[in-house]
């Protein structure tokens, strides 16, 4: 009786290997796209925000209180 454990035992172990083979792996979701990878947007966003940079003193103060009115 103590040999057919042991043979059971052994065989149990050889086995292993072989059957954690067959398992299939996971596909990896695709990364989703972020809105920092779009860069028309960054663009977009770049020339909105440096605009005050180009106007002139006197609409700076106009420029701004339309922008925080939003």
């Amino acid at each position: 009786m103590k040999k057919f454990v042991f043979a059971v035992v052994i065989a149990t172990i050889a086995a292993s290997p072989a059957a954690a083979a067959t398992k299939k792996k996971k596909k990896a979701a695709p990364a989703p796209v972020t809105s920092s990878a779009n860069n028309n947007e960054n663009s977009w966003r770049f020339a909105k925000d440096s605009l005050p940079i180009f106007l002139p003193s006197w609409s700076i103060a106009v420029y701004l209180s339309a922008k925080n009115a939003r």
